[in-house]
């Protein structure tokens, strides 16, 4: 019998890179088998009834703990296969998982040093785990201890992936975060630990050689790293067409070096930076034991944007300790007038063993008791203040965030008011009065946003007009569109003969794949094929005679 460890993950494009850890740094067979969240529980329960293993272990994290539990009980109470839990769900409240489920062990933080010590306590009974760090079970509770040298670990990347073109490849340069931010698990790490450049470097070209497309790197804040540059340089040097990595940033710190290096040397896209700002309120900030120039980290923001080489995903919470609703719309307003394609609005979550959790009551925190543990309310954000938040959210992500619209959304708006929060409230009660947050269709979005601005802020029609030319440039094929087609066979006639003497299409191609329609003070013609469009702008003077 082998141990089986087993990955519930969030979507097929995420594998679980800690089940490929266990089992490259194990002496002996470890078998692993990921899932997803959506997969249903008996298939779960029959594959590890079947296998029938040593022991069976879960990866366990915020989003798939809730399925995991049930699972975890109908094992207990129909078979005798020891259980182990491991993951930062578990890891900073063993105890809880002990008791509540019973389950025989439960592993506290990294777990490679530990892998060998388990498989050997379940194989002979004998004192394996008395003298191993990070174990807890009904008779022993050890404290974590951080693997010190990353180069004795053998990476996870030789276990391969089923079909590495389509999945996202995570790759780790540090282990820790230098930050002791209240809200977040990282901060219960001791210390920041780097892996050799070379280590990280041959797990790159083992990806790309796999077929590996998406890269996301996993280090809390890359650019901590004093080696950062030459990663950089080498996946510059070395990457391949349409690959992407992704990095979490400290932005206020982020060497104007690395940035400049990119811009000069890096294609578009090839890079993409998450950068966590949360809030711009500096009593806020301060009660987080969390330091941020925000000025700075601004400049270094519109540095990125303007540069247009680096891909940007910006992060806030809600919910964070003194910052009421008129303030947290403060920091909103502030952080979307910068102009990032990407802005993810999200609310704090009290997760096990933070520091902020464990000191709740300070600021009267209620939250959901079941992960992801998100708040409803504070001393200072009630739940009606919360749902006004989440209805932002919500269109935010589908105007904003799905990049429909290109930038053509953010630089209409920001024409209009430099109050973005109350924008987006309004788009909401416009939006929800006739249409569905799902299920939409996208020539629906692009006809309620052009009248929805043209009634409520009083736009003409030709001010909406880059919204008709976003649509049809976007479409790879000619589209149902809601815009008015020129239906005047003369007038039709005239554009296309003017395209005609203009270009190579013919005159029957035009008419077959082509749409026009009126744009500013002329017209708009939008001409598909090979997946492909073609847009031409005409002044009614262009037309021939």
């Amino acid at each position: 019998m082998n141990p089986l460890l087993i990955g519930m993950n969030a979507k097929f494009i995420h594998p679980n890179n800690a089940l490929r850890l266990l089992k490259a740094n194990a002496s002996s067979r470890v078998d692993i088998k990921e899932f997803t969240i959506k997969d249903a529980p008996e298939d779960i329960l029959s594959y590890i009834t079947t296998s029938r293993p040593l022991f069976v272990g879960f990866s366990c994290y915020i989003w798939n703990i809730e399925v995991l539990i049930p699972i975890i009980r109908t094992l207990k109470e129909t078979t005798d296969i020891p259980i182990v839990l491991g993951g930062p769900e578990v890891s900073y409240d063993a105890k809880h998982f002990i008791e509540t489920l019973d389950v025989d062990v439960v592993v506290k933080g990294e777990g490679e040093a530990a892998i060998d010590a388990i498989i050997a306590y379940f194989k002979h009974g004998d004192t394996a785990l008395e003298n191993m760090p990070g174990i807890q079970s009904r008779t022993l509770d050890t404290p974590i201890k951080e693997i010190s040298d990353l180069s004795t670990l053998k990476s996870p990347h030789i276990i391969n992936i089923d079909d590495p073109a389509h999945k996202i490849h995570y790759i780790e340069s540090s282990r820790g975060c230098p930050y002791r931010c209240t809200y977040c698990l990282s901060s219960l790490e001791k210390t920041v630990r780097f892996f050799p450049v070379k280590a990280v470097t041959d797990d790159i070209i083992h990806c790309q050689r796999q077929g590996a497309k998406t890269f996301k790197f996993l280090d809390r804040t890359f650019n901590a790293n004093p080696r950062a540059l030459d990663i950089i340089d080498f996946i510059i040097r070395n990457h391949q067409p349409n690959m992407s990595f992704q990095f979490e940033i400290t932005g206020e710190i982020l060497n104007q070096e690395i940035v400049d290096y990119i811009h000069k040397h890096a294609p578009k896209h090839l890079f993409r930076f998450e950068i966590g700002i949360q809030s711009t309120n500096a009593e806020t900030n301060r009660l987080v034991e969390r330091l941020q120039d925000n000025e700075r980290l601004k400049h270094t923001i519109r540095n990125i944007i303007d540069q247009d080489v680096i891909d940007l995903h910006l992060d806030l919470i809600a919910g964070l300790p003194k910052e009421d609703l008129p303030r947290f719309k403060q920091t909103f307003n502030e952080i979307y007038a910068l102009g990032a394609k990407e802005l993810q609005l999200g609310f704090l979550k009290m997760l096990r063993g933070t520091k902020i959790r464990n000191q709740a009551d300070l600021h009267d925190y209620e939250y959901e008791k079941t992960a992801p543990y998100e708040i409803k309310k504070n001393n200072v954000l009630s739940e009606r203040d919360i749902e006004r938040i989440k209805k932002v959210e919500t269109v935010l992500n589908l105007f904003h965030n799905k990049n429909y619209f290109g930038d053509t959304f953010f630089n209409i708006i920001r024409t209009l008011s430099d109050d973005y929060f109350t924008f987006f409230e309004c788009l909401y009660q416009d939006y929800v009065k006739n249409h569905p947050l799902k299920g939409y269709q996208l020539e629906t979005l692009y006809a309620f946003l052009t009248s929805h601005l043209q009634t409520r802020y009083h736009l003409e029609e030709r001010q909406t007009d880059p919204f008709k030319y976003t649509y049809l440039k976007r479409a790879k094929v000619k589209p149902k569109t809601y815009f008015d087609r020129i239906e005047d066979r003369r007038l039709k006639q005239k554009i296309f003969e003017t395209i005609n003497f203009k270009t190579e299409l013919s005159l029957n191609t035009l008419y077959k794949h082509s749409i026009i329609t009126e744009y500013q003070e002329g017209y708009l013609v939008a001409h598909y094929q090979n997946q492909k469009a073609n847009l031409f702008i005409l002044n009614s003077g262009d037309l021939s005679q």
